[in-house]
């Protein structure tokens, strides 16, 4: 998706466009629409000019399945405080998330609200249909 608008922001105004300042500001964008407060977003950086989800996020941010030490450890190591940690971690819980991701825990575990639990597994079967995608409000 950010390489997608960044090749439509490069039409209107090339070499202008970093994709960490478009992660920002769609980050900023979410968070209002959703209700939440705005902020100015510093433009600008130089740190990444294509985006990759090979190249850092999926080795410098903690997977998914993490612990919750293996997370506090890797947000240490980037020097976030536990406040910064949990405001991070709670932004990924706004949205649609891939079936996959959540499905061993659907069907595995006891300590899932049972009608938020039977409104996922309408659309998350117990096998295939991996990058169907679901709602994580409850």
């Amino acid at each position: 998706m950010i390489d997608s608008i960044k090749a439509q922001l490069e039409l209107v105004c090339p070499r202008t466009g970093l994709c960490a300042d478009i992660v920002a500001v769609a980050a900023r964008d979410s968070i209002v629409a959703l209700g939440g407060p705005s902020w100015n977003v510093q433009l600008g950086r130089k740190d990444s000019t294509t985006a990759s989800q090979f190249k850092c996020c999926n080795t410098n941010l903690p997977s998914p399945f993490a612990d919750l030490t293996t997370i506090i450890t890797a947000f240490t190591n980037k020097n976030f405080t536990a406040q910064e940690m949990v405001t991070l971690s709670g932004a990924h819980t706004i949205g649609k998330a891939r079936c996959s991701l959540f499905r061993s825990r659907l069907y595995n575990e006891s300590n899932i609200d049972s009608a938020y639990a039977a409104s996922l597994k309408k659309n998350c079967s117990s096998v295939g249909g991996d990058d169907n995608l679901s709602s994580r409000w409850h």
